[in-house]
């Protein structure tokens, strides 16, 4: 005599042979989670999304005007200490000499002196267009602390740096058997400034990070070095 469990299984398996779970259907087409016409002015598309959250995009058109972008905005804030990535990871030469001649302290190491810091500079490994984010990936030279404790997070990234979509950087990153992610501690992806909202849903900036967000866009900076 067959158990009420066999009984059971024997039709669920008379059931499934008549009509399969899963019958074929023509697959959906793949609709990426943003969208960019095909002739996007890429640049135009992630300051306009950048500055939708919150971000402060200054373009420069060589290092020259890179710098006196970076020399205002410490000079605005009243900068006296700051932690940054090593020069050799912002994309911008005399970052520390700057510093110097501004009379402007440079603090590593310790999280107690990174979260006294008025500013991080840092630079960015890529930056999204479609979303206004950028991609920064951490390890030697490039603390994660310098984008996410001080109050002030300066960027500096270049206009070839940017790409459609976070899709496209994902598909880049598979294609170098995701190195970006194998080498770096951690990749952290960064859209405006730190926002949350409490529980009546307004909103409130630099509780979990940086108040402010600005970067710093160098056009050309391949051609100017040529």
């Amino acid at each position: 005599m067959s158990s009420a469990r066999e009984d059971i299984l024997g039709r669920l398996r008379r059931a499934l042979a008549q009509q399969p779970p899963f019958p074929d259907q023509p697959r959906a087409s793949y609709l990426p989670v943003t969208r960019l016409s095909p002739d996007e002015d890429l640049k135009a598309r992630f300051i306009a999304e950048c500055e939708r959250v919150k971000g402060i995009v200054r373009v420069a058109p060589d290092e020259a005007a890179a710098r006196d972008a970076l020399r205002d905005l410490l000079a605005v804030r009243n900068a006296r200490r700051v932690t940054m990535w090593d020069e050799a990871h912002i994309p911008l030469s005399g970052v520390a000499a700057l510093l110097q001649d501004l009379g402007i302290a440079r603090v590593q190491g310790d999280p107690a002196d990174v979260a006294a810091a008025d500013v991080g500079i840092t630079g960015a490994d890529w930056a999204i267009a479609a979303t206004g984010t950028l991609v920064l990936s951490s390890g030697p030279g490039k603390p994660r602390m310098a984008s996410l404790l001080p109050p002030i997070h300066i960027a500096v990234l270049t206009e070839d740096r940017i790409v459609p979509r976070l899709e496209d950087y994902i598909a880049a990153e598979r294609t170098r058997q995701l190195g970006a992610f194998r080498r770096s501690s951690n990749v952290t992806l960064i859209t405006g400034s730190s926002r949350t909202s409490d529980i009546e849903m307004h909103p409130v900036f630099g509780v979990h990070g940086p108040l402010e967000l600005h970067v710093i866009l160098i056009e050309n900076l391949r051609a100017a070095r040529g």
